[in-house]
């Protein structure tokens, strides 16, 4: 059963962020409801333009949050939110049903876009997760982000970027991002701009680092398109109370660790697993120490052990 909206304070500068700027990004944690403030923002603009809005986001998110979080309040009843996934005949019905909003996951963009060409009807588009364009640049890039790239300034003209983590591996995640708010204007027009004002080689050999003077400046020219919010100012939280527990990686998984720390490769499942640069292998290794990695960039993975999680379940069996 729907239960009546209302915005917590924070929630609010989101909603008036988003109206305010019709091309802007929202780093907000897990928890801080930007599903829902989205929603009233889309809600609003469907009273100044009644074209449907898309939202691009992982294919769970597409297909399930966003549809639950707007079946979950009362004043978004009448937003009909259809997930754009499955097979291209699946998608294809989708897309003929009337909504106002459409979701759909990062993979299907070169699809989307290909099926609509010049009748692309999304004014508006909402990018959930938008780490998922990090990769994207001028001249090459991922081809889904490149796919997204081709009408986002032409057809396109409210483009809203939501996560919590917008630059995980570092400051140079921020410009693929924020080429789709403003093509380049404030952190340069190509990457390779952007990395020769703020950056310098690895002394490791491996990418880029950031000046000293880099975070504050780059921070000063994004103040006006990202509103950034942490839970800590708006609650109050503790500080946790920490327990390390160490777990011995198994044989297999620990061997597995060591060739993708040293070859920055390996086969698992039948399928090949690369890291193409020193900040992939950091993330691919520390799959492998939790117990699953990704095995390709649709979402497959492949389980390795599960140590953390047998000493988990231990734990918790002693509290109980």
């Amino acid at each position: 059963m729907s239960r009546p909206f209302v915005p917590r304070p924070y929630q609010r500068r989101i909603v008036d962020h988003v109206l305010e700027h019709p091309r802007c990004a929202v780093w907000a944690g897990m928890g801080l409801g930007k599903t829902s403030a989205t929603l009233a923002a889309l809600d609003t603009l469907q009273l100044l333009d009644d074209a449907p809005a898309l939202v691009v986001a992982p294919l769970r998110v597409a297909q399930s949050t966003w549809p639950d979080e707007a079946a979950k309040w009362a004043e978004f009843a009448h937003l009909e939110v259809v997930p754009v996934v499955g097979t291209a005949a699946q998608r294809a019905a989708a897309l003929s049903r009337p909504a106002a909003i459409y979701t759909t996951n990062y993979e299907q963009l070169p699809w989307l876009v290909e099926h609509f060409g010049e009748r692309w009807p999304f004014r508006t588009v909402v990018a959930d997760e938008s780490t998922r364009l990090k990769g994207f640049r001028t001249r090459q890039g991922g081809q889904r982000a490149r796919a997204l790239g081709a009408i986002a300034h032409e057809r396109i003209e409210r483009f809203i970027e939501l996560t919590g983590t917008p630059s995980p591996n570092g400051l140079q995640d921020l410009w693929g991002q924020l080429w789709f708010l403003d093509r380049g204007e404030r952190l340069g027009r190509s990457f390779a701009a952007f990395a020769q004002r703020w950056f310098r080689p690895s002394y490791s050999g491996f990418g880029i680092e950031p000046l000293a003077h880099a975070q504050a400046e780059i921070e000063e020219r994004l103040r006006d398109l990202c509103l950034s919010l942490d839970a800590r100012d708006w609650f109050d939280l503790r500080e946790p109370i920490v327990n390390v527990l160490r777990v011995d990686l198994p044989t297999r998984a620990r061997a597995l660790y060591e060739q993708m720390e040293r070859e920055m490769f390996l086969e698992l499942a039948g399928a090949e697993v690369e890291a193409f640069d020193a900040a992939s292998r950091t993330i691919k290794c520390l799959q492998l120490a939790n117990g699953a990695i990704y095995t390709d960039d649709a979402g497959a993975w492949a389980e390795v052990h599960d140590a953390k999680l047998a000493a988990l379940e231990s734990i918790v069996g002693e509290a109980a």
